[in-house]
């Protein structure tokens, strides 16, 4: 992939510097760019939007790659996409992806937050829904559910793709649902433990919806 016009573009909140290029030569490489997040149905764009006109995408370099300055072209052969897969979906289906603009960001400068839930059960329902799923109030493990003060692991969950799989069936049952965080002390809120940058280099299939709050973004 090679990337022209290219600018330099500030975070202003999470003080990062990016590269505001386009995709102007990109030539059908659709499957070097690493998605991890299933869209939204009632999100996803209508047909008749102009895809000249989104916003630009935000686009990670694997680890390994380092840009650093401005320069006339820039060529990688993979990349993560962090935010904009609604953007992404709808371009791809068009064979528009060349029209889209977007932000290189350096893979070190990636933060990874988790969204917060509200629950749409009562309390005591959802705790015992926990305990029959093999969930236990053990209050340590670096793999978890965060709710009312106290972390709840399963043992016979290895690792943070299995907890975002059964995060997945909570939502599509409807048990909860996610919100802006913006009320981070409540203790009527549900949290997973967030992925790590590392994870989404190792992700093999799309995690649900809301799963990451990634930074730098637009």
């Amino acid at each position: 992939m090679k990337f022209t016009n290219i600018e330099r573009y500030h975070f202003k909140p999470d003080n990062v510097i990016g590269f505001l290029s386009d995709l102007s030569h990109f030539n059908n490489e659709i499957d070097n760019i690493k998605l991890h997040e299933e869209t939204i149905v009632k999100n996803e764009i209508q047909s008749g939007a102009d895809v000249i006109n989104f916003e630009p995408i935000v686009l990670s370099l694997y680890p390994d790659i380092i840009l650093d300055d401005v320069s006339e072209s820039f060529e990688t052969e993979k990349l993560i996409l962090l935010d904009g897969h609604h953007r992404w979906k709808y371009a791809s289906q068009l064979n528009s992806i060349d029209k889209l603009k977007c932000i290189l960001v350096n893979f070190k400068d990636i933060k990874i937050k988790s969204y917060l839930f509200s629950l749409n059960i009562d309390a005591d329902e959802f705790l015992n829904f926990l305990h029959e799923e093999g969930y236990s109030n053990l209050n340590h493990g670096t793999i978890g559910i965060s709710f009312s003060n106290e972390m709840f692991v399963n043992r016979n969950i290895s690792n943070i793709y299995e907890l975002y799989n059964f995060k997945k069936t909570l939502q599509e049952n409807k048990i909860i649902t996610p919100i802006l965080d913006d009320k981070e002390d409540s203790l009527e809120l549900i949290k997973f433990t967030s992925l790590n940058p590392k994870d989404l280099l190792n992700v093999n299939h799309l995690l649900p919806p809301k799963s990451t709050w990634i930074t730098p973004r637009i």
